[in-house]
């Protein structure tokens, strides 16, 4: 804790950082279980993640050695209910990627991408032998994959998407493409394609090795730099039958079921975000001084940095709330909405002011606050941009669709 000389307004002394979840209390708001995953989970990345991750980030690389250092920890059995997990729920799952996302986003996005689509669409949707197949040698980073909705000419559009597979003997042949598809180099891939005889979209299971699959990772990409974002091409793909998603009858009950789920976690990777920023500019003010003080000794400093803990704060109360009342089924798709909205806009603020308070070398990534900034804007733009789930809420709130 930083203590102030309330009489000169100085740094007399400095002791433990303020832990910003301590403040008001906020880990009496947690389970057991959710306190002791938090712990565990912040244990392993401050020892492998953290010391390591940055130079992933500079070479734009998939960690792989911090990824296997995972399997150990059975973390992704977090994810899933029994029998094929530990049992889980919406905190916990997000308790994980906030944990992650303290040293960095894009490892917290691995993990959400693995876990939130691919493995929660095998468990939702997968028959009884697709999950023996499939969702046990993902669960246990056998192996690595994605989940392929976006197209390259649709976005938020994500409905009209055009990829498609025709019914034939013994299976379906796909064609088509996807774009900003993380981990599209790796495994194993859900997707979703428009069947041309019934023109309902539909989930397939397709493996990346099967000939007619096409992935290039997208170059120049200056956020998420370890996600391997990609552009992929289906050029008469053979699927069997066993790898249809069965369960799945259109749009809506599929990847939309899928995205309500993940959205509700997503917000807790900009929290760690937050926090990240909060820890790394309060060690930076308290042990860097310039004319002859602390910065935290000047009063602009100190406004930022109260700015900061209370908007991360706030996030949390509402990020958690949220969580609470999608396990309770009483979360609405304006309320996941607007809460992925409100949280990802508030992080770019918060990484932007962190950016500021730590001047030059707040570009320098092992300062995390230019990874932050960056990251943010993709956050902000993900699992729905913005202004698609402010849409979404206002649909809900108004009673009158302003968009399609």
């Amino acid at each position: 804790m930083i203590r102030l000389n309330q009489l000169a307004g100085q740094v007399k002394e400095k002791k433990a950082q303020i832990d910003p979840m301590e403040y008001l209390s906020l880990y009496d708001l947690l389970t057991p279980e959710e306190l002791e995953v938090r712990k565990a989970v912040e244990a392993f990345v401050a020892k492998e993640v953290t010391p390591k991750i940055n130079d992933y980030v500079e070479a734009a690389q998939f960690p792989t050695e911090i990824v296997n250092a995972v399997k150990p920890l059975k973390l992704f059995h977090h994810f899933l209910n029994k029998p094929y997990g530990h049992g889980t729920s919406y905190t916990k799952q997000g308790i994980i990627l906030m944990e992650a996302a303290r040293a960095d986003a894009g490892f917290a996005t691995f993990i959400a991408v693995q876990n939130l689509l691919l493995n929660y669409t095998l468990e939702k949707f997968g028959s009884e032998a697709q999950k023996q197949k499939y969702l046990t040698r993902t669960r246990d980073i056998e192996y690595i994959g994605g989940w392929g909705l976006t197209e390259k000419g649709y976005g938020s559009d994500a409905s009209s998407l055009t990829s498609n597979v025709k019914k034939v003997q013994g299976g379906y042949i796909l064609n088509g493409d996807k774009r900003w598809i993380g981990n599209g180099n790796k495994d194993v891939l859900i997707v979703w394609a428009r069947n041309l005889d019934t023109n309902k979209v539909e989930g397939f299971i397709v493996e990346t090795k099967w000939p007619g699959y096409h992935a290039e990772v997208i170059q120049g990409k200056l956020a998420l730099r370890i996600v391997q974002n990609c552009q992929i091409t289906f050029t008469n793909i053979f699927i069997p039958d066993e790898n249809k998603l069965e369960s799945v009858t259109d749009f809506q009950n599929g990847p939309n079921q899928v995205l309500m789920h993940s959205r509700v976690i997503v917000p807790w990777i900009a929290l760690g975000v937050m926090r990240g920023v909060y820890e790394h500019s309060l060690k930076w003010t308290t042990t860097r001084k310039q004319f002859g003080k602390y910065l935290a000794s000047f009063q602009l400093q100190q406004e930022r940095l109260v700015r900061i803990l209370s908007t991360f704060q706030a996030s949390f109360l509402m990020v958690l709330r949220l969580s609470r009342l999608a396990a309770e089924g009483k979360a609405t798709i304006g309320m996941i909405s607007s809460v992925k909205a409100w949280v990802t806009d508030k992080t770019r603020e918060v990484a932007r002011l962190g950016r500021e308070m730590l001047g030059g070398d707040g570009i320098i990534s092992d300062n995390y606050v230019i990874k932050a900034l960056t990251d943010a804007e993709v956050l902000y733009t993900y699992e729905g941009t913005y202004d698609i789930n402010s849409l979404v809420a206002g649909r809900e709130i108004t009673g009158i669709g302003a968009f399609k």
